[in-house]
């Protein structure tokens, strides 16, 4: 059965830090971290259904996407400006989970990835779905403090995603 990776961006595939802005307060250029376009292009090769999960604005990620020539490879794009939620709330993850083709539709195949253990490994333990901690970021919360906290895979670079999806 494939995988189905759900994937935030800021401080895990971009480095938040090189964020330029518009008027409207909309990204409109970032580095990527670690060569994170490569994997990204290297998950749809390897056929893993990709879905974007993402707190922030609707027209920052496609800005951010199209640079690279990805917007239209996503499997799913669920940001949280358009389902009028944060992660770690589920909705944000009943929204990705509902893109996912009925075929493959089961938490035991599905990661979320992301660098913020207060919402995206939160939200994806809570939602009862693998959690995959991008740990290279010092902006933001690194204490384990409660049980809803602990991922279940630590990584520090996009690039050993691919090494983790390998071993599982």
């Amino acid at each position: 059965m494939k995988k189905v990776i759900f994937i935030d961006c800021g401080d895990t595939l971009v480095d938040e830090a090189t964020q330029i802005f518009d008027e409207y307060e909309n990204v409109i250029d970032v580095e990527f971290y670690d060569n994170a376009p490569e994997v990204l292009f290297k998950l749809k090769e390897l056929g893993y259904i990709v879905i974007l999960v993402a707190d922030g604005r609707d027209k920052s990620f496609r800005n951010i996407f199209n640079k690279i020539n990805f917007l239209d490879k996503f499997d799913g794009f669920v940001v949280s400006e358009n389902i009028g939620f944060l992660k770690p709330h589920p909705a944000m993850f009943e929204a990705a989970f509902s893109l996912i083709p009925k075929e493959y539709r089961s938490k035991d195949n599905i990661l979320m990835v992301g660098n913020n253990l207060r919402r995206d490994i939160k939200g994806a333990n809570n939602f009862g779905i693998t959690s995959v901690w991008m740990n290279w970021s010092p902006r933001y919360f690194h204490e384990i403090s409660e049980p809803d906290l602990m991922p279940d895979y630590e990584i520090k670079s996009p690039r050993e995603l691919i090494t983790l999806l390998e071993r599982l």
